[in-house]
């Protein structure tokens, strides 16, 4: 199974990637799956996005040069598109694009995929947000918190997780303690966690990824069923986005 089937990605959807644990791997890796069906698809983010990951994709085009007619044009010869705001000289980071030029991708893209990073983790495969996080924009229809399973029974640090003391504020776990399924799932399900900000009407389905670093996968089992006591979760998959078979399991109610 495709990562964007898995996902239920339509051809116009708008995604939204959030959490830790790969959600730039997994946006470029359902940009190539959209983009081998023939279809076309547009990545950016409003949060920042490093030299080696804009790398990643085919075609980049700066928000300060973002035009429907530059966008068209790359989306033409390419079929996928990063939009990205000003870039750092010296670290070629580049920052996010701003809610009024997602607002226009959108309005003069219509019919085409867009998939959005809409936070950062600083390389952990765990967080909980800030209070200026994430960045969703409201014209997102699926909101995707991602998670590394390999964070799994790791102690809950600075070392393993962003913000370890927000995951702690929220499920009540000691800082230092093991990461257990039900740490995890409480913050992907807390609407102070994984399903902040989602806008009203838009599905929320979990990727708990790098599924195959685990000896067992039953502890990932159990974070996706206690994941759906939670209403809001429509679904969780657990993956190997980086694998030539990105999708392991697909658990829904």
């Amino acid at each position: 199974m495709r990562l964007a089937d898995a996902l239920g990605v339509t051809r116009d959807d708008v995604v939204a990637f959030v959490g830790g644990g790969g959600k730039t791997t997994a946006m470029f890796r359902l940009a190539g799956e959209v983009v081998e069906t023939g279809e076309r698809v547009i990545t950016t983010t409003t949060t920042h996005i490093f030299a080696a990951q804009i790398a990643l994709a085919p075609a980049h085009v700066a928000a300060a040069e973002a035009t429907s007619a530059s966008v068209a044009a790359a989306l033409s010869t390419h079929r996928h598109v990063l939009v990205i705001g000003a870039t750092d000289a010296g670290s070629g980071r580049a920052g996010g694009v701003s809610l009024e030029l997602f607002r226009s991708l959108r309005g003069w893209f219509p019919g085409v995929c867009m998939a959005n990073e809409a936070d950062g983790s600083r390389m952990r495969a765990f967080k909980a947000p800030a209070a200026h996080e994430p960045v969703i924009p409201a014209e997102t229809t699926l909101v995707v918190p991602v998670v590394g399973a390999d964070v799994l029974g790791k102690p809950l640090d600075d070392a393993n997780v962003h913000r370890a003391e927000l995951v702690s504020a929220l499920t009540g776990a000691t800082l230092w303690a093991p990461i257990t399924p039900e740490i995890v799932a409480r913050v992907l399900a807390h609407p102070d966690g994984g399903r902040k900000s989602v806008p009203a009407g838009a599905r929320v389905v979990v990727l708990i990824n790098k599924v195959e670093s685990l000896p067992d996968r039953a502890p990932a089992r159990e974070t996706a069923e206690r994941l759906l006591r939670e209403p809001a979760i429509h679904a969780v998959v657990l993956a190997a986005v980086r694998n030539e078979k990105p999708v392991l399991e697909v658990w829904t109610r």
